[in-house]
Parts: C-alpha cells; sequence; structure tokens
C-alpha cells in the first residue's frame, strides 16, 4: 500500500468535488486554488444564481479520523472565507455581479490501497454566513 501525502490526498478530494459538482449539481467550474493575497479558495464555481466558493476538506477513513472533515472548517477560516469572498467579488466582471455570492463546504472521505478511492460526499450549501 502506498502512503499517499496530505497534499496527495487534498488534490484528490478537490477533484472529485470539482467532478461532483459539475455532474451532479451541474455547476461551472471558473477555477482551482484561486489566490487573492494570502486568501485561498479550492474552488468557485457558478450557477444561474450564485457565485459559489467551495471549500473542500478531505479525509482519510483509514487513518482513524472519527471527526467529519468540515470541523476542520474553524473561526479563522470561516473569517478568511469571507474575506476571500468580498475580494473576489470586485474582481467579477459586471455580468456575473448580479449573482450572489455563496460559500459552501464539500467533505470528502476516502481510503488507500493502491491508489486513493472516494468513499463519500457530503456537500453543504451556504455552510459559511456573516
Amino acid at each position: 500500500m502506498r502512503d499517499f501525502t496530505s497534499y496527495d490526498v487534498g488534490k484528490f478530494g478537490e477533484n472529485a468535488c470539482a467532478k461532483y459538482l459539475k455532474k451532479t449539481k451541474k455547476y461551472k467550474i471558473l477555477g482551482k486554488n484561486v489566490t487573492i493575497g494570502h486568501l485561498e479558495a479550492d474552488i468557485i464555481a457558478c450557477d444561474k444564481e450564485h457565485i459559489i466558493i467551495v471549500e473542500v476538506k478531505t479525509r482519510r477513513e483509514d487513518k482513524n479520523n472519527y471527526n467529519r472533515p468540515g470541523t476542520a472548517v474553524d473561526n479563522d477560516k470561516r473569517t478568511n472565507l469571507i474575506k476571500f469572498a468580498y475580494a473576489f467579488y470586485k474582481t467579477l466582471p459586471p455580468k456575473h455581479k448580479s449573482k450572489a455570492l455563496r460559500i459552501d463546504v464539500c467533505e470528502i472521505t476516502c481510503v488507500a490501497d493502491k491508489k486513493l478511492k472516494l468513499c463519500s460526499i457530503n456537500y453543504i450549501e451556504n455552510a459559511v454566513t456573516r
């Protein structure tokens, strides 16, 4: 069994989330790992009504992770996501400024063998508010 780094696990989760958003939610992905200054968002997507900032948290079930991945979105992370949302809004072209901003959290669980395998996706809309 290969030992995957936390970077590997995180990238796996972000890719799984992006596929989920496109296939299941029919969202358009506008960007991944977008930074503004020191602030960062994992995925930025949109639908007809919203610009959606998605924070992806991925955990391996085979590493005895008993907490839900979303519990890692603490107060500091929430504050940074809200700051990012305001800063990102300022960069939007006029055609997108009529859309509402929303911050969602995507919880991914996986297991590792020869490769990482998806176990579950829990998508929480409007998970972070002011």
